[in-house]
């Protein structure tokens, strides 16, 4: 056995290859652990890592830090054991000390520890939340982002509840600070009217450079731009002079180039960010990749500054891309492989750490060697999957409206036999701009093989305007929703029936933000589902502009407000059509959602009533536009679980009412 294999198999227990294989549960999905951001030391010789595990009794998440050999020579060991959460670990330039955020304190703040053994150090003690750092190169320096500290008549007025909100006029802005290391001493190096946040040292430690937005808003995220200070201190450069969004700088070695992505101001809203290039000093941006069919997401500089890595969401799977540093075509470096992100590399670029994981197989750490286009592993940390039953999964390729090609993740029950329908459950994703992903479904949102393992298929669509695709797709949608992209999830939908793998008498459908908006307005057009779930759904998208906090994302997609044009918006949606609604509905919401509030809820959820559709609204307190907590994750899987069973598939088990 290779050593490889042999740390592998130490993790897992013997019972776990002795047990039957057995349908996967909401529990089973809970108990699944999450392993991110793998960090190369220096030397290429250790990699840390973020496993991060819930306890729906505790009802929390928590993560710690792990580190395993590169070479596969023993079992991973885990360097911290704290009840809050540890992650971010990045190494120190010299590798012989790690530092990471941990919220084991009254606030997240910036440890470190020898990875040898011993205990972790708090360095930075900052009265707000450490929200990302950076080591210097030298390793004496580290810079942080935290928000400013209230004032003492702020605190004063929050303890007497003085505190009246005057909407758009203070904010909590993050500021950019520089701590030594060896003295703990720290200044503020960069504050202001606005925000800051991704510091990133030049090569000499000399300046540092950092993306500011003006307000934390939500509204105002693709209004960034990269500016440099000195890490002495000094007045700021502003660096970039685009409209859109400007972010990810990244020195190149010799300090003369920063490479950053970048989006036209034109498509700020909607729209890929591209690589570009910039002398560090000031001047004209050039582009690096401008035919690139996909989005990079995060940049790295080999040492000599020859050659680029970017990684990018590649259709329904996510890969690594090496191009000259001068601009090029980027090619993968891993090809046919599912999905593979969160890298790492080496000093010498010749170790490569990676996450990697599909639809069948949990996430977990990979190395490649010297050029290698192979992936080891080197961790196994979700043993016990291998006791269920998972079926067989494909990427389904058809043709929506207009003779567009589209793409849908499909999920068998573990025991499908062919030529025999079966119960379809199509699962829309939020966004629009989002994807479905060769990878391991296991949050509430996407827990896949819970349904395959009740006899149902699973449909996972990348309508128009998922990422992706390319630019054209991912604005295909543009002033078209409800039209394009639901015409391309039916044609979907009607291919599996079709093949006869659907049973057209037992559909049902679900989503979440942007699914729960097409969600809802599915059930305005079609009668076709036996049930549906909403979650956090659009559902009118006139309320919806004036009462959520990126009414600017809107404009995007509707071409203007609905003060200029308020028949684009009733147009599209549900609500202007909710007297043909039939289908039972669970309307699933988080009570404290400002990105898509409450009220969309409540206006489905009369609407269904007066028309004698049956439908449940469930308000998930303290939960803002997703569900944080476990026990809420929990209920949400269980209840929708049980509605689906309900009016789809009644001769089976209602786990929950």
């Amino acid at each position: 056995m290779s050593r490889l294999l042999l740390a592998a198999a130490l993790l897992a227990p013997a019972a776990v290859f002795a047990q039957a294989p057995r349908p996967m549960t909401p529990e089973d999905v809970m108990g699944v652990r999450s392993v991110s951001d793998p960090q190369v030391s220096p030397d290429g010789r250790w990699i840390a890592y973020v496993v991060a595990t819930t306890d729906t009794t505790e009802n929390a998440t928590d993560s710690d830090v792990w580190l395993v050999r590169a070479d596969g020579g023993a079992p991973p060991r885990r360097l911290t054991t704290s009840r809050k959460s540890d992650g971010s670990p990045r190494w120190s330039p010299d590798g012989t000390r790690l530092a990471f955020v941990s919220a084991r304190e009254e606030r997240p703040q910036v440890f470190v520890l020898d990875p040898n053994g011993g205990e972790a150090e708090r360095l930075t003690d900052s009265k707000t939340a450490v929200s990302g750092f950076a080591w210097s190169p030298d390793g004496k320096r580290i810079a942080y982002v935290a928000s400013r500290a209230p004032t003492a008549d702020e605190e004063k007025r929050q303890r007497m509840k003085d505190d009246a909100i005057v909407v758009d006029s203070v904010f909590a802005h993050t500021r950019l600070w520089v701590l030594d290391v060896a003295d703990k001493k720290t200044r503020e190096l960069v504050a202001g009217d606005f925000s800051v946040g991704d510091p990133q040292w030049s090569p000499d430690g000399a300046q540092l450079a950092y993306v500011v937005r003006p307000t934390p808003k939500a509204d105002d995220g693709s209004k960034s731009d990269i500016f440099v200070v000195a890490a002495a201190g000094g007045t700021p450069r502003k660096l970039t002079e685009n409209p859109g969004s400007d972010a990810t700088p990244r020195w190149s070695p010799d300090g003369r180039t920063i490479a950053y992505l970048t989006r036209a101001g034109t498509s700020a809203e909607v729209g890929m960010l591209r690589l570009a290039a910039i002398p560090a000093a000031g001047g004209a941006p050039r582009p690096l990749a401008p035919d690139f069919e996909y989005q990079p997401n995060d940049i790295w500089w080999s040492k000599d500054g020859r050659t680029l890595r970017v990684e990018a969401p590649t259709r329904t799977t996510s890969n690594l891309f090496e191009l000259p540093a001068t601009g090029g075509t980027p090619r993968p470096l891993f090809a046919g492989q599912p999905w593979v992100g969160q890298s790492s590399f080496s000093d010498d670029w010749r170790t490569i750490a990676v996450v990697k994981s599909d639809l069948r197989t949990p996430p977990d750490v990979h190395v490649a060697r010297a050029g290698a286009r192979t992936l080891a592993k080197l961790t196994d940390h979700n043993p016990q999957v291998r006791s269920l039953a998972i079926g067989r999964t494909e990427v389904l390729r058809y043709r929506g409206p207009g003779g567009m090609e589209v793409e849908g993740l499909v999920i068998y029950p573990a025991d499908y036999a062919p030529g025999k329908r079966y119960p379809l459950i199509t699962q829309v994703h939020g966004g629009p701009a989002g994807a479905w992903l060769d990878r391991f479904p296991s949050n509430y949102g996407s827990y896949a093989h819970v349904w395959a393992g009740r006899g149902w298929v699973v449909f996972q669509p990348n309508p128009r305007g998922s990422t992706g695709y390319g630019e054209a797709f991912l604005r295909a949608n543009i002033k078209d929703w409800g039209v394009g992209d639901y015409g391309d999830i039916q044609a979907g939908i009607d291919t599996l029936v079709g093949r006869g793998v659907a049973d057209p008498a037992r559909l049902a459908q679900a989503g979440w933000s942007y699914g729960g908006y097409m969600t809802a307005w599915t059930l305005t057009q079609t009668t076709r589902f036996k049930a549906v779930m909403v979650g956090a759904g659009l559902t009118n998208m006139e309320s919806m502009y004036g009462t959520n906090d990126i009414p600017s994302t809107l404009d995007g997609y509707f071409g203007g407000t609905p003060y200029d044009n308020v028949e684009e918006y009733r147009k599209r949606s549900a609500m202007t059509y909710i007297k043909q609604a039939k289908t039972p509905t669970l309307i699933l919401h988080g009570q404290q959602d400002l990105r898509v509030p409450t009220g969309q809820a409540q206006e489905l959820y009369l609407g269904l009533k007066r028309q004698g559709v049956p439908v449940s609204l469930v308000f998930y307190p303290r939960e803002g536009h997703g569900l944080g907590e476990p026990r809420h994750q929990l209920d949400k899987m269980r209840r929708e679980l049980a509605w689906m069973t309900r009016y789809t598939t009644p001769d089976q088990k209602v786990m929950q009412e």
